[in-house]
């Protein structure tokens, strides 16, 4: 009989966040981490507060009840960019991009708001890494999450590392041209904005959708380009959709889907395939449409011919 005792979870901090260049992020505000402890090559822990306000993720009509999975899918992003500059050794001056992840949550009940800042932990473990010319490319992750000490859910995901002379060398070899940044182009919806409180939100500048179109059960609509002025969505001068601007679409098309004046409709399950850089100077078209079960929907992201993002995801 093995009598060994596994080790004891590492202790955790919420009491400062971790330096906000480690998360690539330019304002505090954004900064959700608050503490990491590495245990192997591979295994490692972070903590972060989810706040009780804030201009994006908490701007829901249900905002004082529950916390937005988006948040914590936002702070594992942000815990693995820490982790794989920390753990892993990417040098700072990386450009990561999130290929892919897969967000569950197994327990709603744990994203209840109590009186203080939620308080998440995230036990991930590095599952790939991939090298080239003595670089990092390719890591993937797998991750427990738990919320307030309860069990919350899991979430994967990969990202693709590339130094950032290459990338910048790489984006305008692709296009033919300089590469303009979100910060450089006019924040101007591109037709009719949808009214936010039908896609869940308060303030008009969180509807990411303009010209939204019903045909019988499927819906399609246009990315606005008002969200290049959201600094929550871009907090620096990205020169793509970010894949969380990419998810926030599939959930408000999914709303627009399931209405049916009940809340919360929030997001228990979110899996996206980012395929393609979406670039900001030419129009985003989405398409979604029920998929399987109740309240499950399908998002297609494309840009003229091609497929930038495939989306799936289930409300409850």
């Amino acid at each position: 009989m093995d009598t060994t005792l596994s080790p004891a979870p590492p202790e955790l901090g919420y009491d400062q966040t971790v330096p906000r260049g480690l998360v690539h992020r330019w304002s505090l505000s954004e900064v959700f981490l608050t503490g990491y402890a590495g245990i192997d090559g591979t295994v490692f822990a972070c903590a972060a507060q989810l706040p009780l306000s804030h201009s994006y993720f908490r701007d829901h009509p249900e905002q004082r009840e529950w916390y937005d999975p988006l948040n914590v899918l936002e702070a594992a992003r942000q815990a693995v960019t820490y982790a794989a500059h920390v753990n892993q050794g990417v040098p700072r001056d990386t450009t990561f991009m999130v290929t892919a992840w897969s967000l569950e949550i197994i327990d709603a009940a744990a994203l209840a708001c109590a009186e203080r800042p939620g308080e998440l932990r995230i036990d991930g473990t590095v599952t790939d890494r991939r090298e080239r010319g003595g670089s990092v490319r390719l890591l993937a992750f797998a991750m427990d999450l738990s919320l307030g000490g309860q069990r919350l859910g899991r979430l994967t995901m990969d990202v693709g590392c590339t130094p950032t002379d290459q990338y910048h060398l790489l984006r305008r070899m692709q296009r033919g041209t300089e590469v303009p940044t979100a910060f450089g182009l006019p924040a101007e919806a591109a037709g009719t904005p949808v009214p936010p409180h039908e896609v869940g939100r308060l303030d008009p500048v969180n509807a990411v959708l303009d010209d939204v179109v019903r045909a019988g059960d499927e819906l399609t609509a246009v990315l606005s380009p008002r969200t290049f002025a959201n600094r929550s969505m871009y907090d620096h001068p990205y020169d793509h959709v970010p894949a969380m601007v990419l998810s926030e679409a599939a959930r408000q098309c999914a709303l627009l889907l399931s209405a049916d004046g009940t809340w919360p409709r929030r997001v228990l399950r979110l899996d996206g395939q980012f395929r393609k850089f979406a670039e900001l100077d030419a129009p985003v078209t989405l398409a979604a449409a029920p998929a399987g079960p109740a309240r499950a929907y399908r998002l297609i992201a494309q840009q003229g011919d091609a497929t930038v993002a495939e989306i799936d995801l289930v409300l409850g």
